[in-house]
């Protein structure tokens, strides 16, 4: 994998940060962005045998592959490319655009990014209310350990001041989160 171009090194460390399969509709959306055709580097990769092709998507052809790719990068490289890659499928995908499926993918991505990588008020206000939006998406699908994940993150994103300034999310967050942990039996965050 060393011995690939920086290119196609770099096709294979964004879509490790997605996951075990990359839609091409989401490739897309991040090649805006990233000013690398990202489809053209994973049809090249696949041809090297990474990646399989497989109709809308291409999927890593091997979990050790996946991770060989996510481990080329440091920790704070992830972190960073999981915040920038949600924040774009976001902006591109989920303004004006109500698919459950996009609003996952961004906030996982964004969340696996973590709060400490933003600073302004409102994007870390609008991320927590996305987080709590998302957990109530997941209550009604009986999802509910990724409600509690998607409440916890949109806790971490309250700003410090946040009962001064955001307390009826900061509320709604708390609450959410309390009910979540009873009807799973958390006691760890019921204490």
């Amino acid at each position: 994998m060393e011995k690939l171009s920086p290119e196609l090194q770099s096709g294979l460390k964004v879509a490790s940060c997605l996951g075990s399969y990359v839609k091409k509709s989401t490739l897309d959306i991040i090649s805006i962005d990233v000013d690398v055709g990202l489809l053209e580097v994973l049809e090249e990769v696949s041809r090297k045998g990474f990646m399989d092709d497989v109709g809308d998507r291409f999927r890593f052809c091997h979990d050790r592959i996946e991770q060989a790719a996510y481990d080329m990068m440091s920790p704070d490289e992830r972190r960073a490319k999981h915040m920038r890659l949600g924040l774009l499928i976001w902006a591109h995908a989920v303004i004006g655009n109500e698919s459950d499926e996009m609003l996952f993918l961004s906030l996982n991505q964004i969340n696996r990014g973590g709060s400490h990588l933003l600073s302004d008020f409102n994007q870390r206000n609008t991320i927590s209310s996305l987080n709590l939006r998302a957990g109530k998406r997941c209550i009604a699908m009986s999802d509910f350990a990724s409600a509690q994940k998607f409440y916890e993150s949109g806790i971490s994103f309250l700003n410090n001041d946040h009962w001064q300034h955001q307390y009826e999310l900061s509320l709604e967050l708390f609450e959410a989160s309390i009910d979540v942990a009873c009807t799973l039996n958390n006691a760890e965050l019921l204490n």
